[in-house]
């Protein structure tokens, strides 16, 4: 048993709570401002989930579950998902909450009780474009060397994304933090969880310097089932056959592709959609065959789901009655004769999708019915000469001042410029080198026009999220509050309600004129 006193100062609140456990076992309890939570404290500053309190090898600990304010502990700052032992007189500080450690017993239950178990959480909202906290509820060997992560968020929330869709996820690793995309390959249609499947990724054999993949071994590794994560804002990216279903699919996919594929694949089940569909998937052997019993029970279900597998390295002694070899012309109008009557998306190692894109365009494929998805590639350097997409951005908060010796220029509307244009009298400053500033960090740097926001900002020491750094994931989207920037070519994770609402990709984008932003 815990026992706390909270203290608020500014709202003159002083209360005791006792953590207790509601079923039997119980050793863990959830701190913030959600109703579900096992210690409520309804206080602005707090986040809806804020930390958690875990009573593990016969002591407590606490741990900040990534909240917007941060926790200390007796004036010492907690690092995110960092536990901490906690001790009688010890002083957790949440925002502007204080909570004393009055006293520690051990929980207790009894042995002669029947066991009980915690009550169904209906969630009460969907997932919107926001942070969570995710807990592990499930881990899933799939392969020798690929895992299924079932995810579940804290508080409980509907999943609502796009089949095909994925996410970033945030995970701290040696101290600092990390993040990556994944596709998802749930279905939205079960909706109170969601699954990403993640591969090892080990450095190429014959490229031993190359680093193997950070967050995916770690993953491996080292994520257990009760462990958290974060995901960070919505789902992302367009590779998806909603909104307007085809009336025929080919899915091509391998190795660890299959995951946005599987997504649309379970939702064509779930959904009983009039859709026909063909997925040919590539793997190196039967044991690298992600899903392969669930596909197989797909295929062997819905009359209108169609399974190939081709492998590329059949194993010596043991039968295979399946494809053999790289995706080929006479391959492809075997398994889809009518393959220029389809929608095709297209998902695996770049090297695959490129082989595949050039298979079916020396097929005379129709490439506006041709989707592929893809997280990797290098990122370009300044077009320097090249034309670039100049994105105007409206001032949403006016009340933000700029320095004075930093005239922030503003876009304008209906002065008959074209889109990003500004009169030649907006600002004494236009033809100068921009000045970026930095609103949260309050902060500024000049930006020469070859470096990204996101580039300038690191220069600067200035913290920002980011992972992909060639505009994929969406992961560095920023609030642009005044001043125009640039791309080199069209933001891929940038929707235009993101680009009206006056959001940009920092790793992407580039100061066009004096910027003040989000950050």
């Amino acid at each position: 048993m815990l026992i706390l006193k909270s203290v608020n100062f500014e709202q003159g609140q002083f209360q005791h709570h006792q953590l207790k456990q509601s079923y039997s076992g119980q050793v863990e309890w959830l701190i913030g401002r959600n109703p579900t939570s096992d210690l409520v404290l309804p206080n602005p500053e707090i986040s809806r989930t804020h930390g958690q309190i875990a009573y593990i090898d016969d002591a407590y600990y606490f741990i900040d579950v990534g909240s917007k304010a941060g926790s200390l502990l007796n004036g010492k700052t907690i690092s995110a998902n960092d536990k901490q032992k906690l001790h009688p007189g010890d002083l957790l500080q949440l925002g502007e909450t204080f909570l004393y450690v009055e006293e520690l017993t051990s929980p207790a239950p009894s042995a002669s009780d029947p066991p009980t178990y915690p009550a169904f959480v209906q969630p009460e909202q969907h997932w919107q474009n926001e942070d969570l906290v995710c807990r592990c509820c499930r881990i899933v060997d799939e392969t020798r060397d690929v895992k299924t992560f079932y995810l579940i968020a804290e508080p409980a929330v509907l999943f609502d994304y796009k089949p095909g869709q994925f996410v970033n996820l945030e995970v701290e690793i040696d101290g600092k933090s990390v993040i990556r995309s994944y596709s998802i390959s749930s279905s939205p249609t079960r909706p109170y969880h969601l699954t990403i499947t993640v591969k090892r990724v080990p450095s190429p054999p014959n490229q031993p310097d190359v680093p193997a993949g950070l967050m995916s071994n770690w993953l491996h590794d080292h994520f257990k089932v009760g462990d958290r994560l974060n995901l960070l804002g919505g789902p992302l990216g367009h590779f998806t056959c909603l909104p307007n279903v085809p009336p025929k699919l080919l899915l091509i996919s391998a190795g660890s592709g299959i995951t946005p594929m599987m997504s649309m694949s379970r939702w064509v089940q779930d959904a009983l959609v009039d859709c026909d569909v063909i997925f040919l998937h590539s793997a190196r052997t039967p044991d690298d065959i992600v899903f392969r019993s669930e596909l197989e029970a797909i295929a062997a279900q819905i009359p209108n789901f169609h399974l190939a597998v081709t492998l590329t390295q059949p194993p010596l002694g043991h039968p295979w009655m399946g494809l053999t070899g790289r995706i080929s012309e006479s391959m492809l109008q075997m398994v889809a004769p009518d393959f220029l009557e389809r929608a095709v998306y297209v998902c695996g190692p770049n090297g695959f999708m490129q082989s595949t894109r050039t298979l079916l365009e020396a097929m005379q494929f129709p490439m506006q019915n041709y989707k592929e998805e893809s997280f990797g590639g290098k990122k370009e350097g300044s077009s320097g000469g090249k034309q670039s997409n100049l994105i105007q951005v409206v001032p949403l908060h006016p009340t933000v001042p700029p320095q004075p010796e930093q005239t922030i220029v503003a876009a304008h509307k209906g002065n008959g410029h074209s889109p990003g244009s500004l009169p030649a009298d907006a600002s004494p400053f236009m033809n100068a080198t921009p000045v970026i500033n930095f609103i949260k960090s309050e902060r500024s740097a000049m930006a020469d026009g070859s470096a990204s926001i996101l580039e300038v900002a690191e220069q600067e020491g200035i913290q920002m999220r980011s992972a992909c750094r060639v505009g994929a994931c969406g992961a560095c989207k920023i609030r642009v509050h005044q001043g125009n920037v640039r791309y080199d070519a069209p933001p891929a994770a940038l929707t235009p309600a993101d680009q009206q609402a006056g959001y940009a990709l920092a790793c992407v984008a580039y100061a066009d004129s004096n910027l003040a932003i989000e950050a």
